[in-house]
């Protein structure tokens, strides 16, 4: 009389030998997938160096003479470099609130008194539509909304011959979008000492063979780790049911 149990599987604890090597096949496939994920992690950790973006040199070509107030300062070079970095998504606020400081107190120490008057008299009109838009709705937000972008293209105007950024450019918005009428006065302030190690945080990634390689349009690590682990798993799960329908027809086990 057959076993009521004979077709019970435990992985811990298996029955018989169809049990044990199921449960062979199971940690083996788990192994591989452990390896494939966490080893492939492992070997990014092992082979990566820490490579600055191009920004961070600009930056730190022009910060010495910048810090010192040295008239030779490239402060065109130097306001890009900020821009470059405020313009990233991923920044905490109070490095954000020290790069606005920092793009403020480059760009007024570049522009002459008349043209900063005009600049201060463009940011305490965009302070105060910013104040008016967190109430207005429908059609005064939408104007609002215009006559700020406005506010923002005269603002760009003003400037552009003194820092580079052309006036409808992404550049120019983060620059102007940036600029506050209170700073600190000079770049010795200590406000601003933590400002190279900020650029440094942001502009030095870990790279290597694996990430700059492109494979398919994509960088190769993340191909590998969004892709191909997928067709890993989906490939593992076939294999696992070919071997089981394999083991079964062998054993002479009739499901």
């Amino acid at each position: 009389m057959e076993s009521s149990d004979q077709y019970n599987f435990s992985l811990f604890r298996p029955r018989n030998l169809h049990g044990r090597k199921n449960r062979n096949v199971i940690l083996t496939m788990l192994l591989i997938w452990a390896v494939a994920v966490f080893g492939f992690q492992f070997l990014l950790r092992g082979i990566e160096k820490p490579t600055p973006e191009k920004a961070l040199s600009l930056f730190e070509s022009t910060w010495p003479a910048v810090v010192t107030g040295e008239m030779s300062a490239d402060y065109k070079t130097f306001l890009q470099s900020l821009v470059l970095l405020k313009g990233k998504s991923a920044l905490k606020p109070g490095d954000q609130k020290v790069l606005s400081d920092a793009i403020s107190c480059a760009a007024f120490t570049v522009v002459p008194d008349s043209v900063r008057t005009l600049m201060i008299s463009q940011i305490r009109d965009l302070d105060s539509l910013r104040s008016a838009l967190t109430g207005a709705t429908d059609q005064e937000y939408l104007d609002i909304k215009t006559l700020t972008g406005s506010k923002h293209r005269s603002l760009a105007t003003i400037s552009e011959f003194y820092t580079g950024f052309k006036a409808g450019s992404l550049e120019a918005s983060i620059f102007t979008g940036s600029l506050h009428e209170e700073y600190p006065e000079s770049f010795g302030d200590p406000t601003f000492s933590a400002l190279p190690e900020i650029m440094k945080f942001y502009f030095i990634h870990n790279q290597s063979k694996l990430t700059d390689t492109r494979f398919l349009g994509f960088p190769f690590h993340y191909f590998y780790t969004a892709v191909l682990l997928l067709i890993l798993f989906v490939g593992l799960c076939i294999v696992y049911n070919i071997l089981i329908e394999w083991r079964l027809g062998k054993e002479g086990i009739v499901e």
